[in-house]
């Protein structure tokens, strides 16, 4: 280690914590809880609030966030990413630097960790790997980072086991999290249920930004065959992503009246306004078809709502077929619609239990505080492994 570096960490991510969406989120989280366990944290991102190439440091919440201006070529992207990140651990005088997605952040904070002569910690977040492994622009900087990293982690055991025997090191186990004071269960607002339009039968919730990998055109397709048989509406809380409108206008063109019936809402920060629509939900639906341990079902199950899930991902994780949720097969895909409509014909005690117990697991086993000693102790473990044989985490 450096003998001049102090207990500081440099944060690398490709959005910034105040960005929308799941990896914003959890960067943001885990930064927080790094300082309240007393480090001084850098988090080091491309933003839009800093010109090309240029960097601008704002603090917030306790932290202090380096916005990057990102450059057209992601090369020069990279390598703006990379600089800056080692300016800051210098400047800073910090002794570890954390790649939170292991492509781009992962590689540039192994970089800056190497010339600065610090340790590294890497933490996969699921489509990192999956994608990462198969795109030939993404797998040399999967490579690059976790060959380099003094220490890997990975949200989901399903990652663990994967990056484990395909790089051949070892990978510990840091789950994502969720405040379930602020996620919390919500009696049924009927004025709410009135303004959205909802008051005519179920109401099946989907949580995210609405996209191909969240299975965009198994759901829809699966509503308006359920919609032909029952009354129910669609509530999508958070849109759908700008690069899948493509197949939404085509859905909204073939499918008219059951398009008439979905709810498209904008993306909810404020937990108890998301409290508050999951809680007029009747059944949350996540059908994806790789996934990492989203935060969106962690939310819903905080919530005490009922949760139908692919086996994917941190989804095995965190949901027990018939207690805490129900799990579908990939290959089981095509009966969505039936499988949603087997758990709305549920009587109401038996699809309440289901949330109860859901919201018990999240409590339980994936609290902030949990996650917070988890990395605390991957810290400690990286600084202490720093300059050893291969820069390998041998033991938890």
């Amino acid at each position: 280690m450096n003998p001049t570096a102090r207990n500081g960490v440099a944060i690398i991510s490709e959005r910034s914590p105040t960005d929308r969406g799941g990896l914003a989120i959890s960067v943001h989280r885990i930064a927080r809880q790094a300082v309240a366990r007393g480090e001084a944290v850098h988090v080091v991102c491309w933003s839009r609030e800093a010109a090309p190439g240029a960097r601008r440091a704002r603090e917030r919440d306790g932290l202090v966030i380096h916005h990057v201006g990102k450059l057209d070529r992601s090369d020069d992207a990279l390598m703006a990413l990379a600089h800056h990140a080692a300016d800051v651990v210098a400047e800073q005088q910090l002794s570890l630097v954390h790649g939170i997605y292991a492509l781009a952040s992962g590689y540039a904070a192994t970089v800056a960790a190497a010339w600065c002569g610090v340790a590294s910690l890497v933490s996969i977040r699921g489509n990192d790997l999956d994608r990462g492994l198969f795109r030939a622009n993404d797998l040399p900087l999967l490579q690059g980072a976790l060959s380099r990293a003094t220490l890997v982690t990975a949200v989901t055991r399903e990652a663990c086991h994967r990056a484990s025997r395909t790089f051949r090191r070892t990978v510990r186990y840091v789950p994502n999290s969720v405040d379930a004071q602020a996620f919390r269960p919500e009696t049924t607002d009927n004025t709410l249920v009135a303004s959205l339009g909802l008051t005519d039968g179920a109401v099946i919730g989907f949580s995210g930004e609405l996209r191909e990998k969240k299975g965009m055109r198994f759901l829809l397709p699966a509503f308006a065959r359920l919609a032909e048989r029952r009354s129910a509406r669609l509530l999508l809380i958070g849109g759908v992503r700008a690069d899948a409108r493509a197949a939404w206008d085509a859905f909204v063109t073939t499918a008219p009246e059951a398009a008439q019936r979905i709810c498209v809402l904008d993306y909810q920060r404020s937990p108890k306004r998301l409290s508050n629509l999951l809680g007029v939900c009747d059944l949350l639906v996540f059908p994806s078809l790789y996934e990492g341990m989203p935060n969106a079902v962690m939310e819903a199950m905080a919530a005490a709502r009922p949760v139908l899930a692919t086996r994917v991902g941190g989804h095995l994780d965190l949901i027990e077929h018939g207690t805490t949720g129900a799990l579908l097969a990939l290959s089981d895909l095509d009966r969505l619609p039936e499988a949603m409509e087997e758990l709305l014909d549920l009587p109401a005690d038996q699809r309440h239990a289901l949330g109860t117990a859901a919201r018990q697991r999240v409590v339980e086993s994936f609290n902030p505080h949990q996650e917070s000693d988890a990395y605390g102790r991957a810290y400690a473990k990286a600084r202490a492994n720093n300059g050893t044989k291969g820069q390998r985490d041998e033991s938890n």
